[in-house]
């Protein structure tokens, strides 16, 4: 993909630019420390950084460290609370464990999260989302900034999204129906990607800050550089911008085999500015731009000699405009208004076989919305009231030449009340009413071409109970609905498998898919346990989801469509708890997870690619006054049952899964400078994720084998 020259140049380059600003920011690091010692000398308390004063107050009283679940996230009640304190099934990622784990794409940023999985095929960056069974786009709400990222492509690609690591502060994901306030769709759940503000970036004293990380991974001989510049201008406007740049050659498995076309050129920015013209407003304005260029196959992983391979370039743009109105005199104001476009096109020029160098088809999808929420909070009948209403549209337009896409345009459109009472610490109610609308606008193209449209609506209810009977123990009980409107793939999908042939047709009496939710949990928060100052955090949580009318393709006649194959069944429990005590730390996550048709054609078949039983244990040990931190990860993904959809008599396939271990290092070598090391697949094991397409086609194992990787950053700001 590169010369041995370009990449010589560009790692140099990038190194001796991250070496400087490690090496100016040293000066400046000793600087601050002298200005921290005469501060404590006059009694006076350092200014914390942005992400510092964002701790949980708990936790800077007790000057313990914060966990992942003390989070202050958007919660699904579209409220500002820590991830432990929600009566949800709320998991988080931060930038300190981001930092930790150094994802290479979205889906490792999920690997520990209970009940998620993130799969993707090497030769495609692309990232699909799976909650509990349940993904493509419309039953997985991903969202970056605020921004519906709705995207599909024919064959394995339906939805997908593209979103580079690199540019993430946090993401947050709530599972199952309960999020229904973020918007229409949504039954398996939401994930909500964000970037850094200014404000977390740049320090309190500082006006202006500069930083330059490079990255580089051993399998692949790939390398990562990132530049970050913020300026303050005032304490009423800011701005941050970042342009990362990616490479890598296709990588080598377990076995030592090159998995072909998992080489990849990803270049990626955005720019931010926070304006705040009056007290208590404040305005966002976002562009994020992603350009990626890969090869992807017909079949991902196969070695046919006629396989068909396209080059690939796809763009990714976001635009956000975010309005918060909360006056600190008037409780019943807090007044939030999200505008967004985000349009995802991918070009694709076939490349191979020889009798088909040169075929050209693209797919472009683009979604425009606006939603609004205010929060009103007051007293009354001994009880805190909070109540929550909002409205939300937007309008997705698909476009492509080919007919097995599904063009056309869909608008969704809804609201929602919802009112949440404390009464003392220990009792906590919540219900809601959503009310969600639908129209889908297409061309039949079989029989004959011709305009037509379907519509629909529903009102979905949320009922939670939650009692906190002693301190540090609360238990919750929720029953939820969502609802799905069909895609425009799903209606309006012809043409071929894989763009030839006509073996799809449209189907115009789709219904929509309708999941009812029972889900029971407990949140534990303890300080104290064991030694003094530890935190223990754990959340865990049971649900049974019902899904009607579930939609997928009947593979057993001809022509295929898409129909309502039957109703759905989701059950499991899910887990995760972290335990800090100040010089170390242990995170475990796991979940166990039966998701299965239970009538029609395919009775007692699995979901595709259910989340599988998976478990996670993370340790970690905090050396050198706390600069140093270095531990080791296990994950643990249980086998899948694959049957055939075009016979479901066959005799059942059983795809083995896998165990890795990984190892980490973060060397925070002064406030400016730090060193990030990592060995991924330590004992180099030859794996493939069972929930990847690679797992029925591949050849050999698709898993990356041994990683070690790299990055160090330096800053200066001033």
């Amino acid at each position: 993909m590169r010369t041995t020259t370009t990449i010589a140049t560009r790692l140099s380059a990038s190194t001796a630019l991250a070496l400087a600003l490690g090496l100016l920011a040293a000066p400046l690091a000793g600087a601050q420390e002298q200005e921290k010692k005469a501060a404590a000398k006059a009694g006076r308390l350092p200014q914390a950084t942005a992400a510092q004063t964002a701790q949980p107050a708990a936790a800077a009283a007790s000057n313990q460290p914060a966990t992942m679940l003390d989070l202050i996230t958007i919660s699904a009640t579209m409220i500002k609370t820590a991830v432990i304190e929600s009566m949800a099934a709320i998991s988080a990622v931060d930038k300190e464990e981001l930092e930790r784990i150094q994802p290479n794409t979205a889906a490792d940023i999920f690997r520990t999260t209970p009940g998620v999985a993130a799969s993707m095929n090497g030769d495609d960056p692309a990232t699909a989302i799976n909650i509990r069974g349940l993904e493509q786009y419309g039953r997985v709400v991903v969202t970056l900034d605020g921004a519906r990222q709705d995207y599909w492509r024919v064959g394995h690609g339906s939805g997908s999204f593209y979103i580079e690591p690199e540019l993430i502060k946090e993401a947050t994901v709530i599972r199952g129906p309960v999020s229904n306030a973020y918007g229409s769709g949504g039954i398996g759940g939401v994930v909500s990607f964000e970037t850094m503000d200014a404000g977390d970036f740049l320090k309190n004293s500082e006006r202006w800050a500069l930083s330059e990380k490079l990255g580089y991974e051993s399998n692949g001989d790939g390398f990562t550089t990132s530049t970050t510049g913020a300026y303050r201008f005032s304490e009423d406007a800011d701005i941050i911008g970042n342009l990362i740049y990616r490479d890598r050659d296709s990588y080598k498995d377990g076995n030592g085999d090159t998995v072909p076309w998992t080489g990849e050129r990803v270049k990626s920015g955005y720019l931010k500015t926070t304006l705040r013209p009056a007290d208590g407003h404040e305005l966002k304005l976002g562009a994020i731009l992603q350009q990626y260029n890969d090869q992807i196959t017909g079949s991902s992983g196969s070695t046919s000699p006629t396989l068909s391979r396209y080059d690939t370039n796809t763009i990714n743009q976001t635009y956000t405009a975010a309005y918060t109105w909360k006056p600190d005199d008037n409780d019943l104001i807090d007044l939030s208004v999200n505008a967004y476009h985000n349009r995802t096109r991918a070009e694709q020029t076939q490349v191979w076989p020889t009798s088909a160098i040169g075929n050209f088809r693209y797919y472009d999808v683009a979604t425009t919305g606006i939603n609004m929420r205010n929060s009103s909070r007051f007293d009354g009948w001994d009880m805190a009231h909070t109540l929550t209403y909002g409205l939300d549209y937007y309008y997705l337009e698909g476009n492509s030449e080919t007919t097995h896409f599904g063009s056309g345009e869909q608008q969704g459109y809804g609201g929602f009340v919802q009112w949440q009472g404390d009464y003392s610490n220990w009792l906590q109610l919540i219900a809601a009413m959503r009310y969600d609308g639908y129209r889908l606008d297409g061309e039949t193209r079989k029989p004959t071409i011709e305009e037509a449209s379907i519509a629909g609506s529903r009102w979905s209810p949320r009922l939670t109970v939650g009692v906190t009977p002693v301190e540090g123990f609360q238990l919750y009980g929720t029953y939820s609905e969502g609802y799905r409107a069909p895609g425009l793939q799903d209606v309006f999908r012809g043409g071929g498998a894989h763009g030839s042939g006509d073996s799809y047709v449209p189907n115009l009496l789709l219904q929509p898919e309708t999941a009812k939710s029972w889900e029971a949990g407990v949140n534990l928060k303890y300080n104290d346990v064991l030694t003094p100052g530890d935190k223990l955090r754990a959340k865990v949580n049971v649900f049974h989801t019902a899904v009607e009318d579930y939609i997928d393709v009947d593979l057993t006649v001809l022509p295929r469509t898409a129909i309502n194959i039957g109703d759905a069944r989701l059950k499991g429990i899910e887990a995760e708890m972290v335990y800090d005590y100040g010089w170390g730390f242990v995170n475990l996550a796991g979940a166990l997870i039966d998701a299965k048709i239970v009538n029609g054609v395919y009775a007692g078949q699995r979901l595709n690619n259910t989340p599988l039983n998976r478990f996670s244990a993370t340790v970690g040990f905090r050396m050198l006054e706390d600069q140093l931190t270095v531990g080791a990860q296990y994950l643990s993904v249980g086998e899948i049952t694959r049957t055939s959809r075009s016979n479901p008599n066959a005799t059942p396939v059983v795809n083995d899964g896998f165990e890795l271990v990984n190892l980490f290092a973060n060397w925070r070598i002064n406030d400016n400078a730090k060193l990030d090391f990592g060995i991924d697949n330590v004992f180099n094991a030859a794996y493939t994720d069972p929930q990847s397409s690679w797992s029925t086609t591949a050849a050999t194992q698709q898993g990356k084998g041994r990683t070690f990787k790299v990055a160090l950053t330096g800053r200066i700001g001033g």
